[in-house]
């Protein structure tokens, strides 16, 4: 058993302490001594420690509470990583208020690891997801990892992408580790774990809260050398994350919209205030690139798509909003069988996505 991580346990469940004084008091007597055993009057000569902070170390000495729920995390194959930990992340380790200990489940953290957040709405278009796609490939492709909140949305879509594409995808929950929100990513939660990480500030058993989640989301930023914003509304949480990313002295990223979009509102003000704008995500890496741990010298680019005369006459009348077959076939004048057949060999190339009613989308 893990005592360091037993007392850290007990320090952060003392009433009155939290994890501010928790950091400075491990800080400034070493992390493998035991505060518990330390004198009173010791104590309260270490910044933030009072007589009445003293004695309610004091009261909680007993590890009893920290050993028990370390021995239950060991049953479930949950890790610690404290703050004093070797492959806690340098990037996140930066912030002004970086997590004193992170329930860790899936691939090992690393501690120099070149990661780019991805947020935005839960209630994400047609273009949000294409948007999404594309932006993830290029990550994916250059070798860097995406992290963001496993929530509805974009936050789903980067994880899902990521996986799909065999890159490594870190979610960072606004709950306890074990409890997976929102239900219905059961499945992606356990992809993740294939070479992906999930992670979480909160002990077993917490609860999504409403309080949880602006501390969940200095950590998704935290742990990044960027943040984007695909799609985000007036009140949309993910702008939050975006001014986190601001106070880390981190880029912030976001994907223009219409005007009269209302899942753009968010974005569109981000850059007007400064974010830099990300039209296909080759511009992300250009910007990072000199702050990488593993500076890239050379991105593949995608091949151009091998496409017939007809398949180009069809792809062109498309693209990230989707398009009824009538309509479309009305704009190239081709009877609905052939229409039908040249879709079906873009779709086989990866170049169309058809959706719901017979709308069609560039992939």
């Amino acid at each position: 058993m893990n005592y360091k991580h037993a007392i850290i346990i007990n320090l952060l469940n003392t009433p009155s302490v939290g994890r501010n004084r928790v950091r400075v008091l491990l800080s400034s007597i070493g992390s493998m001594e035991n505060p518990f055993e330390i004198d009173s009057k010791i104590l309260c000569k270490i910044d933030g420690i009072d007589i009445k902070t003293a004695t309610a170390i004091k009261k909680y000495r007993h590890l009893t509470y920290g050993e028990k729920q370390v021995k239950r995390l060991e049953e479930k194959n949950i890790k610690l990583v404290s703050y004093w930990d070797d492959n806690y992340p340098v990037l996140l380790k930066k912030i002004y208020d970086p997590p004193v200990l992170l329930y860790t489940i899936g691939k090992a953290l690393n501690k120099k690891e070149d990661m780019v957040s991805i947020v935005g709405t839960r209630t994400m278009t047609q273009y949000g997801r294409t948007m999404t796609k594309m932006i993830v490939k290029k990550l994916v492709e250059a070798g860097v990892s995406t992290t963001s909140g496993l929530a509805r949305g974009i936050d789903t879509m980067t994880h899902r992408e990521t996986v799909n594409l065999g890159g490594r995808t870190i979610a960072v929950l606004g709950s306890g580790i074990d409890v997976i929100y929102p239900s219905e990513n059961k499945q992606l939660y356990q992809d993740i774990l294939e070479n992906g990480t999930i992670i979480s500030e909160f002990p077993l058993g917490e609860k999504p809260d409403r309080k949880n989640f602006p501390q969940r989301n200095r950590i998704i930023s935290g742990l990044s050398h960027g943040t984007i914003v695909v799609e985000a509304g007036d009140r949309s949480g993910s702008i939050l994350t975006a001014f986190n990313a601001i106070d880390q002295n981190r880029d912030v990223f976001a994907v223009p919209g219409r005007v009269t979009d209302a899942m753009s509102v968010g974005s569109n003000r981000l850059i007007r205030n400064g974010a830099f704008p990300i039209h296909k995500g080759d511009e992300i890496l250009d910007i990072i690139n000199d702050r990488l741990f593993r500076p890239i010298k050379g991105i593949q680019k995608t091949l151009p798509l091998n496409l017939s005369e007809d398949e180009q006459s069809i792809f062109k009348h498309l693209g990230h909003d989707p398009i009824q077959i009538d309509d479309l076939r009305k704009k190239v004048g081709l009877d609905i069988a052939q229409l039908l057949q040249i879709l079906l060999n873009l779709e086989m190339k990866n170049a169309v996505t058809q959706l719901s009613g017979k709308q069609f989308v560039i992939s």
